[in-house]
C-alpha cells in the first residue's frame, strides 16, 4: 500500500503537466448557442520571453470557421489572441505552430480551477537523454468536457498522466500509452467516464521525468501532442527538437 507521501508525489505529478498548458479556444463565448472548439496550448518561456505552441490543426480549424463567423475570437485561457499578428511559424505537415505572446504579460493567463498557469522556461530545444521504454508526463483539455454553464462562462476540465511509457521514440514522433487508469481528471464537475474521443488534448505538453545523479527529479519538455489513437491507447507527440531557438519550425 501506498503512503500518504507516496500519494501525494503521484498527484503532484501528474498534475505538473497541467501548470504549463491552458485551453485554447474559437466561438463566441457570449453566445451560448455558438458552437466552441478547443484544444490545448503549451506555455513556454526562453530568454526571458513568452510563446504558445499547439497545433496547426487548432489554428487551422479557427480560421476556416472565421471565414463563416467573422465575429468569433480566438483565447488561450480568458485572454483574447490576435492569431495572426501573433503566430511565428506554421506547419502542417507536421502539425505544429508557434505564437509569440510579448503582447500579454504572463499574469494576464489565469489558471482553470485549482491548477496554477505558469510558463515553462527552456533552456534548449532537444529531446536530452530520452529513450524507448522511459516514463512521460502529459496533459491537456479534452472538448469532450468542455461546459458552458452560462453566457461568457466556459468551464475546462483537464486530463493528465504522471506516468506513461514511450512506447516508440523518433526523430520524427513520440509514441505514448495512454493509460487512462494512470490519468487523473482535475475539475470533475461532468461524468467521470473516459470518452473514447479525447479531442482538445491537442497541443498539450510531454514532459520526460527522470532522476539526476543526486536522485533529484527532474523534468524536461520534450514533445507536443498532436493526435489521439484511441485503438491502440496512444498519444502522438511532436519532438520539441523540431523548434530552434527563434521558435521557427524545422521543415520536412
Amino acid at each position: 500500500m501506498l503512503s500518504d507521501d507516496q500519494k501525494n508525489l503521484g498527484d503532484e505529478l501528474t498534475r505538473f503537466p497541467m501548470y504549463f498548458c491552458n485551453a485554447c479556444f474559437f466561438g463566441d463565448p457570449s453566445d451560448i448557442s455558438t458552437k466552441v472548439n478547443n484544444g490545448t496550448i503549451t506555455l513556454v518561456k526562453y530568454k526571458n520571453r513568452i510563446f504558445g505552441i499547439t497545433n496547426y490543426h487548432v489554428i487551422n480549424e479557427f480560421r476556416y470557421r472565421l471565414q463563416n463567423e467573422p465575429k468569433i475570437k480566438f483565447g488561450i485561457g480568458n485572454v483574447e489572441i490576435n492569431i495572426e499578428k501573433s503566430i511565428i511559424d506554421e506547419d502542417p505537415y507536421l502539425d505544429l505552430c508557434t505564437l509569440d505572446l510579448q503582447d500579454h504579460e504572463e499574469s494576464d493567463f489565469h489558471p482553470h480551477g485549482n491548477v496554477p498557469t505558469h510558463f515553462y522556461e527552456i533552456d534548449d530545444f532537444t529531446t536530452g537523454n530520452l529513450k524507448t521504454g522511459d516514463f512521460v508526463l502529459f496533459g491537456g483539455y479534452p472538448g469532450v468536457w468542455r461546459e458552458r454553464p452560462t453566457s461568457n462562462h466556459l468551464i475546462f476540465d483537464t486530463l493528465s498522466s504522471g506516468s506513461t511509457e514511450v512506447n516508440e521514440f523518433t526523430s520524427q514522433n513520440i509514441r505514448c500509452e495512454l493509460a487512462l487508469d494512470k490519468c487523473i481528471i482535475t475539475l470533475k464537475e461532468h461524468h467521470v467516464e473516459f470518452p473514447k474521443n479525447l479531442g482538445g488534448l491537442s497541443g498539450g505538453p510531454v514532459f520526460h521525468h527522470y532522476l539526476s545523479p543526486a536522485g533529484i527529479s527532474q523534468f524536461k519538455l520534450v514533445g507536443i501532442i498532436y493526435e489521439h489513437i484511441p485503438e491502440y491507447d496512444s498519444i502522438l507527440a511532436r519532438p520539441i527538437s523540431y523548434l530552434n531557438e527563434h521558435f521557427k519550425i524545422k521543415k520536412q
